[in-house]
């Protein structure tokens, strides 16, 4: 079973109920590596064929919608990463995947690679348009998602 498969019986068994756009077939997957000029890692590549994009106990998890690499909202990730790459909130090594608002921009950094082999899930601040900071997180998307979900199932109960 995969990470992706153990986290879905884990949110069906929270009852909480999920919203999602939709798997996502490897032509559009490639469509969107090409719109943004990076490789998607495989970890967040599972979560884009099973749900595209997903909304989970108020947070939202940034991927594929049905709009397409023209889509004109969240939840992108072409949408999200070009608006935040041309506010200066994301540099172009990084794929924004969840955001909190007036918090943190979390973001897969394709120019760190992780102990697993994979990219790093970093959480920059509003200043980072000034100071470039960013802060690992996690060691890949796998563990940014998993953690993440299971905070939120926590939380509910």
């Amino acid at each position: 079973m995969s990470y992706i498969d153990q986290l879905e019986v884990e949110i069906i068994a929270s009852g909480e109920d999920p919203a999602f756009a939709g798997a996502a077939s490897d032509d559009v997957i490639s469509d969107f590596e090409n719109a943004l000029g990076v490789k998607f890692p495989p970890s967040y590549i599972l979560f884009l064929k099973k749900y595209g994009a997903l909304s989970f106990a108020g947070d939202t998890y940034y991927g594929i919608t049905k709009d397409g690499v023209d889509a004109s909202a969240i939840p992108s990730v072409a949408f999200t990463t070009q608006s935040a790459r041309a506010d200066g909130d994301a540099d172009g090594s990084m794929i924004v995947i969840k955001a909190s608002g007036c918090g943190p921009i979390y973001s897969i950094d394709t120019s760190i690679i992780g102990d697993d082999g994979e990219p790093v899930v970093v959480e920059t601040e509003l200043s980072f348009k000034r100071t470039g900071v960013k802060n690992i997180m996690h060691s890949d998307f796998k563990e940014f998602f998993s953690h993440m979900i299971r905070q939120s199932i926590k939380e509910l109960g």
